[in-house]
């Protein structure tokens, strides 16, 4: 598990020529019976237990442009929506130790009838490193028919994870929000892992949105 935690966020950061990026792994669930209908109307709620929310309003208006980006309607009062869309940010550390081989190289050879090739030693020195899971989580609920927040259904939850050797999230909010709208509305089934690279479309447009 530490060896595959450590792949993760080596690989996390990738470049394809010289277009920087994040890999952004995502789940999705949902009810079989109650899809999101395209070109719904969607209210997007804020958390009015956030310890930031002005970050909150940054994530809000940023899912708003990818609703759009989707065709679906983004309304600012949640009587007017057929759907009603929270959002958390999240994010949790782990540390990964072990041995990384350290190679000596050198070579020589004695000379004579026989010759001995020497190609150097190994030795192997500790590391210890932490990571930060970076996490978006998307819930989506059904208002038809209902005026009551008790009342409404979940159809939709969607969650996005970037690990990293760093803690801002900040630059790694708007990839989790461009994996988590790759399949907004789908069941994944399992666990898809896709790389977005900072030349995105998606990403360009809601990058400097405030």
């Amino acid at each position: 598990m530490k060896k595959l935690n450590l792949i993760l966020a080596t690989f996390s950061i990738c470049f394809t020529g010289c277009t920087a990026g994040y890999r952004v792994h995502v789940n999705g669930f949902s009810e079989r019976y109650r899809q999101i209908k395209d070109k719904s109307s969607v209210y997007v709620s804020e958390d009015p237990n956030s310890q930031n929310p002005i970050f909150d309003r940054e994530v809000k208006e940023k899912i708003k442009e990818l609703l759009k980006w989707y065709d679906y309607v983004p309304v600012p009062a949640v009587e007017k929506a057929d759907y009603r869309l929270t959002f958390q940010v999240r994010m949790d550390s782990h540390h990964s130790s072990g041995f990384t081989p350290l190679h000596h190289p050198y070579a020589g050879f004695r000379s004579g009838y026989w010759r001995d090739y020497h190609f150097g030693y190994t030795t192997y020195v500790p590391y210890y490193d932490t990571f930060y899971d970076q996490r978006l989580i998307i819930k989506v609920f059904d208002r038809k028919n209902t005026t009551d927040s008790n009342s409404e259904q979940v159809v939709w939850f969607g969650e996005a994870m970037v690990s990293t050797s760093g803690d801002d999230i900040r630059r790694t909010i708007d990839y989790l929000l461009v994996g988590c709208f790759e399949y907004f509305g789908a069941d994944t089934t399992r666990q898809k892992s896709l790389y977005v690279t900072e030349k995105d479309p998606r990403i360009i447009r809601i990058e400097f949105l405030r």
